[in-house]
């Protein structure tokens, strides 16, 4: 479904993310800082629903098959690769198509943080699973008709 270099292309933004986010944890919550500058130029415009529905798949990988949430493991890799979905929809901001989708992507990054924190244990991270993939479909659903399929 998602092409080998969409993956790749994740996983290096998903690797940058978890290089620079450190960096910005002490900045103040001014936009027009120079990190700000820098990471607004690294993507490309417009491509906010393909960074995301790469991140997604990429996550996906490391989770248990739909249904069995249950079964879930929570080591490093799957608690990363959800918070590498939140990471890039803060990345993207920018470049969702319409405010309905940025409104989903933000809901989306917004469970999946909270899924991924090491805070959250036992039925609560279930059930936070379980939002995360509804609403994460639904914002792949919303991305669809912006993502060129073509290689």
């Amino acid at each position: 479904m998602f092409p080998g270099r969409a993956l790749r292309r994740a996983a290096l933004i998903t690797v940058t993310l978890l290089a620079v986010l450190p960096l910005s944890s002490g900045c103040s919550g001014d936009d027009d800082g120079p990190l700000a500058k820098e990471l607004s130029g690294y993507t490309d415009p417009g491509d906010g629903c393909a960074q995301v529905m790469s991140a997604i798949a990429y996550a996906d990988d490391a989770l248990k098959p739909l249904g069995q949430e249950q079964y879930q493991t929570w080591d490093d890799v799957s608690r990363s690769r959800l918070a590498a979905v939140d990471g890039t929809i803060a990345l993207e901001e920018r470049d969702f198509p319409t405010d309905n989708v940025l409104k989903q992507a933000r809901k989306v990054g917004k469970i999946a943080d909270h899924t991924a924190a090491a805070a959250t244990k036992g039925a609560e991270r279930i059930r936070s699973l379980r939002e995360y993939r509804r609403e994460a479909a639904q914002l792949v659903i919303d991305c669809g008709p912006y993502v060129d399929s073509t290689p």
